[in-house]
């Protein structure tokens, strides 16, 4: 039942996914973490039933560029996006560790954040097109695994590495998580690997490298930034990774590996 409880407020949190509603406790938080994937797996789930859907009746390019695009928004209420664009106006204030704390607390939108958020849509939409003009559909197949996969190494992350303050939401679902958390992480991790694997080969070595780069990058960029992690770090790494992933499948496409 505690488990149940957890998915619940993992999907209560970190989806627009309706789900019952109930008083939470401490208790209830302690494992959520580890069920971030599992909204991967729906945003994937749903993008692989809506491509079946393009096949039954061939639509332009750009109506499969937006459906794409839009399903992880509707899915997450733009959640981890908020926290992509909070990041980009801190790293550009250029001010102390302290002050870009504060700014990540500001629910004001700044320039920087529109200007970053545009220029990403713009790079996502351009590797979606190559993606998706693709005649090979599984180089699809693979664009609909990463939402899961970016979701296990980030969990990871958000558990493994120092917290940049001593209070917040990060600290209350990652302070009480034990070492069986981080395994079933890396778990649900590998399984997203093997089954790129099954896909292709080559896309899960790719996968695999840019997932370790990227938690070099991630790590150096929160603790020199902000000392360490947050809960807007970790929906800015998210954002991030699912996009370089995307250009990582757009790279094979080019190349026909």
């Amino acid at each position: 039942m505690r488990i149940i409880k957890n998915i619940i407020v993992a999907f209560s949190l970190y989806s627009r996914i309706p789900m019952p509603v109930f008083e939470w406790k401490e208790e209830d938080m302690k494992h959520n973490l580890i069920f971030l994937p599992w909204i991967g797996g729906v945003i994937g789930a749903i993008c692989f039933g809506v491509n079946i859907l393009f096949g039954l009746k061939e639509l332009p390019l750009i109506c499969r560029l937006a459906v794409f695009s839009v399903i992880p928004l509707i899915v997450t209420g733009g959640f981890h996006v908020d926290g992509f664009m909070d990041v980009q106006d801190a790293l550009k204030s250029y001010k102390s560790k302290e002050e870009k704390l504060e700014i990540l607390k500001d629910p004001h939108i700044g320039a920087f954040a529109v200007i970053r958020l545009v220029i990403y849509g713009l790079i996502w939409v351009a590797a979606l097109a190559v993606v998706c003009s693709s005649s090979n559909v599984n180089y699809r197949y693979l664009f609909f695994t990463v939402f899961a996969l970016a979701r296990s190494v980030m969990g990871l992350l958000s558990l493994m590495l120092k917290k940049a303050k001593k209070t917040g939401m990060l600290n209350m679902e990652t302070k009480k998580a034990s070492m069986a958390d981080k395994v079933f992480l890396i778990i649900q991790a590998a399984v997203c690997i093997g089954i790129a694997g099954w896909i292709n080969v080559l896309g899960a070595v790719m996968f695999l490298i840019i997932c370790l780069g990227y938690v070099l990058v991630y790590r150096h960029i929160c603790y020199k930034q902000f000392g360490g992690v947050t809960g807007d770090t970790t929906g800015y790494g998210l954002v991030s990774l699912e996009e370089a992933l995307l250009i990582g499948i757009a790279a094979l496409c080019i190349i026909g590996w």
